[in-house]
């Protein structure tokens, strides 16, 4: 069975792995694989292969055309939707998935946010919205999280927000599934009878799935300490749930029919309590894989043909990506399903510890002992895949869980359950379980923020390449071999290797520069061989979060940068300084050059023309505003000559002509080959003189996708191309990248949308 697994897996990883670029290559590379295979005899493993490589194509393709049509993107639309999911509230802001009701323009999914709603939203109930919709369109940055493809596994065909105003109101309430009456009517109740919002919102996590009250903090610890995993309902849940049902039926039908087999029975009512509970929880792909392998092996137990669990897992594996090949996208599919492979794979080579006779609590201390050798086993054995999807490695994890995981599998977990069945006359009981349950997590919040609080309870990882990836591969070492073999103790310094890992920056006399894409603002990245800039922070949002959070840090955590040796904001607009304080808070910054004064950020330096320094040979110069200025707002942008040799860059904030002008009068201003657009492609900016005296090769607009000035303008961008510059524009295009040197000039440019594009981004124009 697992050939034919892995095989169907290798066909949907390849679509995903793999750049659209290289697409038809890579299919005529497989097509000559399974020729190959075919003629050794593996048929089953070639079919497999197919099977999942085209089904993923079909599933991915018609979520793709059921994304809104380009015409009727960004115009308001009126519209009755229905919301099929809770609600997520975030700074005044409140996200939901809704489905439309009986509108054609509108596609089958669609995720909406609304900026202070009048009343509380809740799922099931049917609004009249006037919605400004969009194709879903996300951010392409090294590092950062593909939005894209998570609403294509969400099967999102647009996303958007409500316009506020009259005609938004409420047609329909009350309208939710038995499913979802459950769902949020045990979230309610734990809710009342748990006060405090942090173990209350873990509480409705773990019993019916709402995690939308678990804050961004708690996440954040969770992270750090490797305890997410806690939050989704899944075998441990489900087979607590599971075991517990059948001990109960099991009993009850014994009692009831004292001559006739009660195993049978209760171990379909069993499985019919694990596929509710599943349901009930929000059914996601934990749950539906420790349901599926709980039904396999029920079925082959009742045939009379018991199996390994390894070979429930393929089987379980198989049916989950066949009925769903989206799920595959998921971090909780590729988790899943590797940790129980992995538990399968060590159950065949360690035995376990014996307790030692005559000593008291053995049994216990021997527990304790397989524990902890099993909580690092997955660490290093999970390291690969959770490095690649996380970026990131918890040492505290192992610690952690090793309190975390017994105390929820024999006191949160039952507790809860338990006390959210007993209800009506029994509620009062269960009110006193699930206080119970809360007090036992509200103790394990205190050991999680406490350890999340430690130095060095994780490390990130930098961008993975090279001889990381053999490095990561050694992790495994001490899980993959058996007991007593040679080398297994190599994964500890794997382990510090991968710490210390740092991307290698350009050569001497080199600057690579980064033009990242945070919507309508900007951020651009300057690294020399041993230094970094950052020219601009990115704007700041609405729901309270900004270009820094979700684009830079991410950024500089991929490209192994610990520290900016100079931060430049150009000016103190919201779309240049948005993400300020939240770059100085999370990375040292030994220097910071402002245009003009930042509210709230003291230790600053102005811009003034005639400053430099120099990098590895790489020359830093500012251009404007002038010593003896007076300016603010766009006038005071701080403009930047980056010189690698006679080579150079120009980065300009948002100067508008009157500046442009001052520049082309006061000799600063030379040839360069490379210009960043001066105010996002504007009108007010990008002067004829301007442009004529600059004469680049490469015109880069930093402006947000489909923003609501139209930057660039099409003249602006056509004033560049007819000097000779070839435009990129962020908007479209994603970040844009490229090397300038002092010895051949310009290196490389690469435009990422196009170069690491998967079969759901949607097209550069």
């Amino acid at each position: 069975m697992w050939p034919v697994c892995l095989s169907l897996l290798a066909g949907v990883y390849t679509l995903q792995l793999i750049s659209i670029a290289w697409l038809p290559g890579t299919l005529v590379a497989a097509g000559l694989v399974s020729i190959v295979l075919l003629c050794v005899g593996l048929r089953r493993a070639v079919i497999a292969f197919w099977l999942g490589l085209t089904g993923f194509w079909l599933v991915a393709d018609a979520v793709i055309k059921s994304r809104i049509a380009p015409d009727i993107a960004g115009d308001s639309l009126l519209t009755e939707v229905r919301i099929v999911d809770f609600p997520r509230s975030r700074e005044g802001a409140v996200s939901f998935v809704a489905v439309p009701m009986s509108d054609v323009r509108v596609p089958p999914r669609i995720r909406v946010s609304w900026f202070e709603p009048p009343v509380e939203l809740r799922p099931g109930d049917t609004w009249q919205l006037e919605l400004r919709l969009r194709r879903p369109r996300g951010r392409f940055n090294p590092g950062a999280f593909d939005f894209e493809a998570w609403l294509t596994r969400e099967r999102i065909g647009a996303v958007g927000y409500v316009v506020n105003g009259p005609r938004n109101h409420l047609r329909r309430s009350g309208s939710q599934s038995a499913v979802q009456r459950l769902r949020e009517s045990g979230a309610a109740r734990i809710h009342a009878v748990v006060r405090d919002e942090d173990p209350a919102a873990v509480l409705a996590a773990i019993t019916v799935g709402t995690r939308h009250r678990v804050t961004e903090e708690q996440w954040q610890r969770f992270r750090a300490t490797g305890t997410s995993h806690l939050m989704a309902i899944s075998g441990l849940h489900i087979g607590l749930a599971t075991a517990a049902a059948y001990v109960v039926f099991a009993s009850a039908i014994g009692l009831a029919m004292r001559r006739r087999n009660a195993r049978v029975p209760a171990l379909l009512l069993s499985l019919a309590v694990a596929c509710g509970y599943a349901t009930v929880s929000g059914f996601g792909t934990p749950a539906q894989r420790a349901t599926l392998m709980i039904a396999i092996a029920l079925i082959a137990g009742l045939a009379r043909r018991p199996q390994r669990a390894g070979h429930v897992l393929a089987q379980a594996c198989c049916v989950l990506v066949v009925a769903e090949p989206l799920a595959t996208m998921s971090p909780g599919f590729k988790l899943s399903f590797a940790a129980v492979a992995l538990l399968c794979w060590l159950s065949r080579f360690d035995k376990p510890i014996r307790a030692r006779e005559g000593r008291h609590y053995g049994a216990l201390v021997t527990a304790l002992r397989q524990l902890a050798a099993l909580q690092f086993a997955l660490l290093l054995g999970l390291l690969p895949l959770t490095a690649t999807l996380f970026a990131r490695v918890s040492l505290v994890a192992p610690a952690v869980n090793l309190l975390a995981v017994p105390v929820f599998g024999s006191i949160t977990v039952p507790l809860a359950l338990v006390g959210l069945v007993l209800d009506g006359t029994l509620a009062p009981v269960g009110d006193r379980l699930l206080a119970a349950a809360a007090t036992s997590i509200r103790l394990l919040l205190v050991v999680i923020e406490q350890a999340a609080a430690l130095p060095g309870a994780e490390f990130s990882i930098a961008e993975i390449s090279g001889t990381l990836w053999l490095t990561l591969g050694l992790t495994v070492t001490p899980v993959v071999l058996p007991r007593g073999w040679p080398g297994r103790a190599i994964a500890v310094l794997a382990v510090a290797t991968i710490d210390v890992h740092r991307p290698s920056g350009p050569p001497a006399g080199c600057a690579d520069v980064d033009v990242l894409d945070v919507g309508q603002g900007l951020a651009v990245s300057v690294r020399t061989e041993r230094a970094m800039l950052l020219f601009d922070t990115g704007p700041a949002y609405r729901n309270g979060r900004s270009g820094a959070t979700t684009t830079i840090l991410p950024y500089l955590q991929y490209r192994g940068i610990r520290q900016i040796d100079t931060l430049v904001v150009s000016h103190a607009d919201i779309d240049h300084a948005g993400g300020v304080t939240a770059i100085l808070d999370a990375v040292p910054v030994a220097r910071v050059l402002v245009g003009e004064p930042l509210p709230g950020i003291a230790d600053t330096t102005p811009c003034r023309a005639g400053q430099r320094w120099r990098w590895d040979s790489v020359l830093f110069r500012i251009v404007y505003p002038p010593a003896t200025a007076s300016v603010s707002g766009n006038a005071a942008s701080c403009v930047l000559e980056i010189s690698a040799g006679l080579h150079r860059l120009l980065l300009t904030g948002d100067i508008e002509r009157a500046q442009e002008q001052e520049l082309v009068a006061s000799g600063f201003l030379r040839r360069s080959d490379v210009v960043l657009v001066p105010h996002h492609g504007s009108r007010t900016s990008s002067s004829t003189a301007f442009v004529a005296a600059l004469e680049p090769a490469i015109a880069i607009v930093a402006a947000g996708h489909a923003n609501r000035w139209g930057f660039p303008k099409p003249d602006v961008s056509r004033r560049w191309a007819a000097a000779g510059a070839r435009v990129h524009a962020t908007s479209e295009q994603g970040p844009i990248g490229l090397r300038v040197c002092e010895t051949d000039g310009l290196r490389s440019v690469v435009v990422y949308r196009d170069g690491m594009r998967r079969i759901w981004h949607e097209r550069s124009p």
